[in-house]
């Protein structure tokens, strides 16, 4: 595996040096730009080899990451994961909530042409043709742009969504550059080389390396002072390969795993971690009567101890959380908390649990009936049988019986716990959660599997327990997490309704505060974390980033080099 990542880097080395050599007959311009990726007047950055840098069509992670800082959004997400005004000067929203009133800020193309209306019903209307954007979905719900005037718009859309907002996130591009051309033109490098963003691409090739540079005439000067002017952004394979070159102290930050990380030493990297949109939860068979009872799941909630997963299975690189919303959101409510770790009150719940929902139990019904039988055969035999004393003895000879056979049979159970093979982490946490459950007398197997097996046995509701992950939507609308869970309700289908249709923030807030409330204590589900995601820069790189996972370069303006 060593030789493999030392003969990567060296081609790599050969290939960016190479493709700055086939340059060299260019004119001087270009030449000015011209790099190797040891050059230490630049910040250096990669990317994986780009299908298209068009960012409407655009697919590749890592690509995105660098085309944020060439095109900017009307609105953007910050590193709270709260949408915020990019492109916006002002917004309104009608009372019907069915069309969004924006006024654009006085932004320039990098031509030095002005950001126009027009240029934003275009990039809603690309979208919507498209059939590779990952943007699709967010534009699935406006109807029409209509554009008042060169500054003034008028977002039009099926229907009122509290989270309306929150999907204008796609970057906005130039009608002028790209209108009228056919799928390969859009995708064509040479037209999608002008944004409205902080950087400005001043080469591209496509063998070897990008160059930015900063957009002197960019709308928010505040956001650019004092900004590193030059940045070498280097091509490379794939992730493997970008991993590679920050080791070989070529790239100044990159993205990695949590798999990759011991590879990078203190000494020569800092590692910063940010909270991901990798949410992790236990989710429930509703197909399964014992799990209807909410004794037994609030028993199984008690017996989990989520603190000792945290640290031990994902090393304390994860988030705790409650609810499926990213920790700083203005949605999430702190002050709602898990069921709390404790085995006496696992064990209480176990005791309150119906006997008639256990899957294993043997046909209750019948030996109540010839309980029944027998007790009114006795009175006839024998009527002073019947006196109050003797019915308290009988009752309590009751209970401890029942106590008895849900102890018994809660012996019997043997739950299929169901978690992905490949993902050592949650694979690790399920055998924790093994040893939680027999703390509480209850047996479980753990079954793991991938791939199309696992999506398999997740459809076909194989399992009692199943441990998953969910990749967070930028749009804080927790709801497509909820219904997975499989548990609902009349009320719970009210809050959802009402979340959906919300208005402002204020009652969205107070509408989220009861669904999180409402879950935790009908133990819907159950909340693990959301897990860390990880930059690691190059120390010679002074000054510290502000990364979410839709854009891990935020504060690269203000980094500095070592000197």
């Amino acid at each position: 595996m060593k030789k493999i990542k030392v003969l990567t880097i060296i081609m790599i080395m050969i290939l960016a040096i190479s493709g700055c050599n086939k340059d060299s007959n260019k004119d001087k311009n270009s030449q000015k730009y011209d790099t190797t990726s040891n050059n230490s007047e630049y910040i250096h950055l990669s990317m994986v080899n780009p299908k298209t840098i068009n960012p409407i069509n655009n697919n590749e992670q890592s690509v995105g990451y660098i085309m944020d800082l060439v095109y900017d959004s009307l609105f953007t997400i910050d590193s709270d994961y709260n949408v915020v005004p990019q492109l916006v000067d002002s917004y309104s929203i009608s009372s019907d909530g069915k069309s969004i009133d924006i006024k654009l800020k006085d932004a320039k193309w990098h031509d030095k042409k002005p950001l126009t209306s027009e240029d934003v019903e275009f990039t809603v209307n690309l979208i919507k043709r498209s059939e590779t954007s990952p943007y699709k979905p967010l534009v699935e719900n406006i109807t029409s742009v209509s554009t008042i005037d060169s500054k003034n718009l008028k977002i039009n859309l099926q229907q009122p969504y509290a989270f309306s907002i929150d999907t204008l996130i796609f970057p906005i591009v130039s009608e002028k550059q790209l209108s009228g051309l056919n799928n390969n033109e859009l995708n064509d490098y040479k037209k999608n080389m002008d944004g409205t963003g902080p950087y400005k691409i001043a080469k591209f090739d496509d063998r070897s390396n990008m160059i930015l540079t900063l957009n002197e005439d960019y709308y928010d000067k505040d956001k650019i002072k004092d900004a590193k002017k030059e940045i070498n952004v280097i091509i490379v394979p794939d992730e493997e390969a970008q991993v590679a070159m920050t080791l070989a102290l070529s790239s100044d930050i990159t993205k990695v795993s949590l798999s990759d990380l011991s590879q990078f030493q203190a000494k020569q990297f800092k590692i910063t971690n940010y909270e991901g949109r990798g949410y992790e939860y236990i989710v429930f068979n509703y197909g399964n009567n014992i799990m209807n009872d909410i004794n037994f799941r609030k028993a199984i909630a008690h017996a989990i101890d989520r603190n000792k997963i945290l640290k031990e299975s994902y090393l304390g690189k994860a988030s705790m959380v409650n609810f499926p919303l990213h920790s700083k959101s203005k949605y999430y409510d702190d002050s709602i908390k898990s069921l709390d770790y404790s085995i006496k009150k696992s064990k209480e719940c176990l005791s309150k649990i119906d006997i008639d929902k256990l899957n294993n139990i043997v046909d209750t019904k019948s030996v109540d009936k010839k309980e029944e039988t027998n007790k009114k055969q006795n009175k006839k035999d024998n009527k002073e049988n019947t006196d109050k004393k003797e019915e308290k003895i009988d009752k309590e000879q009751k209970e401890n019986e029942k106590k008895n056979k849900i102890k018994e049979e809660i012996e019997r159970l043997n739950l299929k716990i169901l978690v992905n093979k490949e993902n050592r982490e949650r694979v690790k946490s399920a055998y924790m959660i093994k040893e939680n459950l027999n703390d509480i007398g209850i047996k479980s197997t753990i079954v793991e599997l991938e791939g199309n097996e696992l999506s398999s046995a997740l459809d076909k509701k194989e399992y009692d327990l199943a441990l998953i992950g969910w990749e967070l939507s930028p749009i804080p609308d927790a709801t497509d997490v909820i219904n997975y869970s499989g548990y609902t309700d009349e009320k719970l289908t009210g809050y959802l309704n009402s979340l959906r249709n919300s208005n402002n923030v204020d009652n969205t807030k107070s509408i989220y505060k009861s669904i999180q409330k409402y879950t935790r204590d009908k133990v819907a589900f159950i909340s693990l974390a959301i897990t860390d995601n990880y930059l690691v820069t190059n120390k010679r790189v002074e000054g510290n980033l502000k990364p979410n996972d839709f854009d891990i370069y935020e504060g690269i303006y203000h980094l500095n080099l070592e000197k």
